[in-house]
């Protein structure tokens, strides 16, 4: 199947004005701010883009670092999430076969991409991209949504075939396989069977770094 999704982006648990930015059944652990500096905005291009930079120590994942930004001129705004202790530009491949992968937790930085190349399903990273804690099957779930956005009002049997291979995949049905590509390092999935290599050329197109 040749067809691409723009994969809608998931609750931006930085976003919650005085609670705790990654507040999911008590797991923050000591925040604390490590840096805060202005830059040029990303968008508008004026030196008005101020970013703060936190550390967390959360369960399963150790030191994540959290980035906030937003541009005092435009508005703009961008949020980020990253595991502290990796780095260097990097792509995870992992097999799925059923439900103990799917629960697998993952950090998906803004700037990576994910892939699962049995359908050609892919998200690239934007402008407007900020990362995120979710699992495997979470992953799945905003394909599935993006997927749904696409397909409404068409009855193609393209989009059949995606949505109905979305739900055996989700349910634990089939075996499929998730690769993040990640230039900056900061992604990572939490559990046996990844496999860590370093970036390929089609990581590097999908991620926007071809050279």
């Amino acid at each position: 199947m040749e067809v691409c999704f723009n994969m809608v982006e998931p609750f931006d648990p930085t976003s919650l004005e005085g609670r705790d930015p990654l507040e999911c059944g008590g797991v923050g652990r000591e925040i604390s701010k490590i840096a805060e500096y202005t830059i040029e905005c990303p968008y508008c291009g004026n030196p008005s883009f101020r970013v703060e930079e936190y550390v967390y120590e959360i369960p399963v994942f150790g030191r994540i670092l959290l980035s906030v930004g937003s541009c005092s001129l435009c508005g703009f705004k961008r949020r980020d999430v990253g595991v502290l202790e990796e780095k260097g530009p990097k792509k995870l491949v992992l097999r799925v076969r059923g439900e103990r992968e799917l629960r697998y937790l993952l950090v998906k930085s803004a700037r990576a991409a994910v892939l699962v190349p049995e359908v050609a399903l892919e998200y690239t990273p934007t402008l407007y991209s900020y990362g995120y804690i979710t699992t495997v099957e979470g992953i799945l779930y905003e394909f599935q949504q993006a997927a749904l956005v696409a397909c409404s009002g068409e009855q193609s049997q393209q989009c059949k075939d995606i949505l109905a291979w979305l739900e055996k995949a989700v349910n634990g049905e089939i075996e499929f396989t998730v690769i993040i590509c990640d230039y900056d390092g900061l992604s990572k999935i939490v559990g046996e069977g990844v496999i860590e290599v370093g970036l390929d050329e089609e990581c590097r197109a999908l991620t926007g770094y071809s050279t």
